[in-house]
Formats: structure tokens, C-alpha cells, sequence
């Protein structure tokens, strides 16, 4: 059960068409954000001078510590929003890594 401050968030669906609906409109919401994010990750590889660079552990731990923050403040189990955060965190590097190698001509590893 959401925290009391996302249960006010959320309309309650009388059937789960009016869940599947809601569902499909937040994934209307969050897949341009992700485009967005890659847009980003695109322009980090071109900055990262060395294809070492693409993978910054520090930078990893900041972004997952940042959003069970958000998780937590907005009434969300945070380790539902780390088991999220990680897989899609990775799946950004390795698509990091594929685009640096591009703009370097390089076999991606």
C-alpha cells in the first residue's frame, strides 16, 4: 500500500481496465523522459574523453542514493525504485558505451 502522500497521488480504479489505462498513460509520460535521458547519456559520450569513462561507480551510487531518496519522499519503497534504478542504469551504459565506440569508429566491446 502507497505512503499517504502518493495515495493521494493515485485515482482508485474501479476495474482493472481503468488500472491498465492509468498504467499505459504513465508509460505515455515515462518513455519520452527516457528518450530524454538518452538524448543526455548520447551527449556524456561524446564528452567522455576515454571509453573508461563511460563507467563512473561513484556517479552510479550518487544517482541510485538520489532516487531512493525521491522514492522515499514521495511515499514509494525505495528498494523497489533501486531495483529499477540499476537494471536501467546499466542498460544507459552499455547503450553509453555503444555510442561512444560509434562516434570513435571503434568495435563496440
Amino acid at each position: 500500500m502507497p505512503a499517504d502522500n502518493a495515495a493521494r497521488t493515485i485515482r482508485r480504479c474501479a476495474s482493472m481496465a481503468e488500472v491498465r489505462a492509468e498504467i499505459d498513460r504513465l508509460d505515455r509520460l515515462i518513455v519520452p523522459l527516457l528518450a530524454e535521458r538518452a538524448g543526455y547519456v548520447a551527449q556524456a559520450a561524446r564528452l567522455k574523453p576515454t571509453r573508461a569513462s563511460v563507467v563512473v561507480p561513484e556517479r552510479i551510487e550518487d544517482v541510485v542514493t538520489k532516487a531512493r531518496k525521491r522514492a522515499t519522499e514521495k511515499g514509494m519503497d525505495p528498494d523497489l525504485v533501486e531495483a529499477i534504478y540499476r537494471p536501467l542504469i546499466d542498460a544507459f551504459i552499455a547503450f553509453e558505451d555503444r555510442e561512444w565506440a560509434r562516434l570513435r569508429t571503434e568495435a563496440p566491446r
